[in-house]
């Protein structure tokens, strides 16, 4: 079943534990595969970006493709 960026852009993404890490704000793709690469996540107020194990810029996480464990309702990483 194929999902459109526009389905998953503004879920929520949370940790393995379940705890909110912010929402989805783009999606970053290998240009030579056409694979995703990366998500753009904007964290929420309570989460510090540079405490997360992923590159960081001010309240923007880049999180690789290979941490995410699957997409539902909310984007779930596998660390």
């Amino acid at each position: 079943m194929a999902i459109f960026g526009r389905e998953v852009i503004g879920r929520l993404v949370v940790d393995r534990t379940g705890t909110d890490l912010g929402s989805l704000t783009d999606i970053h793709f290998d240009l030579k595969t056409g694979a995703i690469s990366e998500l753009i996540v904007t964290v929420v107020a309570t989460v510090s970006a540079a405490a997360l194990p992923f590159e960081s810029r001010e309240n923007i996480v880049m999180i690789p493709v290979d941490a995410v464990s699957r997409v539902a309702t909310k984007i779930h990483l596998n660390r």
